[in-house]
């Protein structure tokens, strides 16, 4: 039996044990009981009585898991739970760097360390099982694209960050029920990770195939901002995640968790603040 179908299987299971968890009090750790690397966030003040929306965070191309601290901290500290397991390829001539691959083998494997991520934090925290969101940046935004449109049943929302639309075969092999699934589609102008072409083509496409995209283009200047952390890889600040990119995210997955809809344009701030990555 597939991962995801234990999933399928076991959500009821879960939510009902995670009923039982909010009598409990959060231990200074929760143990997920996972056999891959990944880094768990718990929101401050934890509360145990509300089930969390829980943000699968699937990382930017030679970095790692520990990209999400520096996510979640711009993000939001308080509204969700999120986990993010470690890319299943080694990156080229990095130590403890890592990616996700493109091939159909890389993607089933990468499927199942999102689903085993998805069941252990279930299984540790209180976590709404119509609430788990998929989110990433750059070859970790494609990939969380590829998974949420092959099981758009399975998950409340994608949000791409510089995230080229999939060329992986069978990327819409569910596209009819995909079309259901909302997904954010946000990059910097003049990205390179990300670029016109691709934001056009991934534009063209999800017209053809009736695809609920939301697509957000952010205006970063490129004197703006933390200089140091874009000249790690030889990156413009057009590749970089800003903090007004997660704040639109934000927005777009609690509009999807309150039922409501709520305007993404994206807040500039003055300083255009970005996250470091490349310093795992």
């Amino acid at each position: 039996m597939s991962r995801l179908s234990l999933l399928q299987e076991s959500l009821q299971q879960r939510h009902e044990a995670s009923q039982i968890s909010r009598d409990r009090i959060l231990s200074e750790s929760p143990n997920t009981q996972l056999n891959f690397p990944h880094r768990l966030f718990v929101p401050r003040s934890y509360e145990p009585g509300y089930a969390y929306p829980l943000v699968v965070w699937l990382h930017s191309d030679s970095s790692s898991e520990l990209e999400l601290d520096g996510v979640m901290e711009s993000l939001s500290t308080q509204n969700y739970v999120a986990i993010a397991p470690r890319g299943n390829v080694k990156a080229r001539g990095a130590e403890r760097r890592f990616q996700w691959g493109k091939t159909l083998t890389d993607c089933a494997a990468a499927e199942d360390l999102v689903w085993e991520s998805v069941q252990a934090a279930m299984s540790s925290l209180s976590i709404h099982p119509d609430r788990i969101f998929l989110a990433g940046f750059g070859g970790g935004a494609t990939m969380a694209q590829w998974i949420g449109l092959k099981y758009p049943e399975q998950v409340a929302g994608v949000v791409s960050f510089s995230g080229a639309f999939p060329r992986t075969a069978r990327a819409l092999s569910n596209w009819k029920k995909a079309r259901n699934l909302e997904v954010l589609f946000s990059q910097c102008e003049g990205s390179t990770v990300c670029s016109h072409d691709e934001m056009a083509r991934a534009v063209k496409i999800a017209f053809q195939a009736g695809l609920n995209f939301r697509f957000v283009q952010n205006q970063c200047q490129s004197d703006c901002g933390n200089s140091a952390s874009a000249s790690c890889y030889g990156l413009s600040q057009a590749d970089e995640l800003h903090e007004s990119m997660l704040a639109v995210a934000n927005r777009f997955m609690m509009g999807i968790v309150t039922g409501t809809s709520i305007e993404l344009q994206p807040e500039v701030s003055a300083d255009c603040e970005s996250i470091e990555f490349g310093s795992n």
